[in-house]
Order: structure tokens, then sequence, then C-alpha cells
């Protein structure tokens, strides 16, 4: 049942800008939110993504600032998430692909996503001329078993990405 409004209250009532208020109870906005799921698509390319590269849900949400809650009611088109944080979120998956963002082991337990300073490029760690390499874990084009990039550890593939930078600088440097 709706609640019924006193005199003075609905003297204080102004009407919207599309049109006069019709009943005194409700917005002429009600009904016009957002679908449940509108952010369905974004978060599952998310996941996927993450899962790809074994990175931690909870890392990419800790990254970006929001709660994993919202980020579950999101992909279980419960609730979606805010528009700025759809947009947060693809711009976070882009600077992974790129190597701008870098997943590191802060404790045995915990893993967090840090900004790397100079981005890492696609490098092929077994120097062959046909290959263009890559960036991440699990993403050699080759897919080679003896490829480090096949594999999924992290601290292997930056290992690898830090000795590339350090042998570029040492080549611009003479």
């Amino acid at each position: 049942m709706a609640h019924s409004r006193t005199p003075i209250e609905r003297s204080r009532l102004k009407p919207w800008k599309g049109g006069p208020v019709r009943d005194w109870m409700t917005s002429p906005r009600l009904g016009t939110a957002r679908p449940k799921d509108a952010s369905k698509r974004i978060v599952e390319e998310a996941v996927s993504f993450c899962q790809r590269y074994h990175i931690p849900i909870r890392a990419l949400c800790r990254h970006m600032a929001i709660s994993e809650w919202a980020f579950r009611q999101a992909r279980d088109s419960v609730r979606p998430l805010p528009v700025t944080v759809e947009n947060l979120l693809a711009k976070t998956i882009e600077r992974l692909k790129t190597g701008k963002i870098w997943l590191t082991r802060k404790t045995p337990q915990r893993l967090d996503l840090e900004y790397v300073n100079s981005p890492y490029k696609p490098k092929c760690p077994k120097q062959s001329l046909n290959c263009q390499g890559g960036l991440l874990p699990g993403s050699c084009p080759r897919l080679w078993k003896e490829c480090i990039l096949s594999g999924n550890d992290w601290d292997v593939v930056e290992a690898i990405h830090k000795a590339y930078q350090s042998d570029i600088s040492e080549i611009a440097k003479h």
C-alpha cells in the first residue's frame, strides 16, 4: 500500500523535467533502470580472461577497488555494475593484455596486480626468428611444450621480461 503524503509534503513536491507529477507517490523514472544483465557480458569476458591466464578474481577486484560480491552479482545477472566500473574493468583487462599491469606475489597466499613502470613487450624466450613471442604466461603463439610462455608461472615470465629489458637498455647505451 502506498504511503499517503501530508498536504505540506505535497506542496513541496515539484514536477520533474519530463512533466508534472501524476500521482504524487512515484517517480516518473520508475522502471527505467539498466537491465539486470547489462554487465553480464563484460564480467564473463573478464572471468574467462582471468581463468585463461590464472589470475585470481580476488586480485582483479582488489586492484580495481570493487567488491567481489558486486562482481559475482553482475556475473549472475542479479545487479549490474555501474557504467564507470564496466569501463574500468575493460581498461584493466586491456592493460593486462599489453603488459602494463602484472600479477605479483605479495605473500605466499596473496597475489596482487601492480603497474609496471616500463610496460613489457612480447618476447620469444626460445629466440626463434619466426615467432613474434608472447607476453603473458600461457600465451605462447606456437604452443611449444618447451616454451616457458606455455606454462602459468608469472614469476618466471616476469624474469624473462626483465632480462629482455635489461638487454635492450645495454644495447641502447652502446
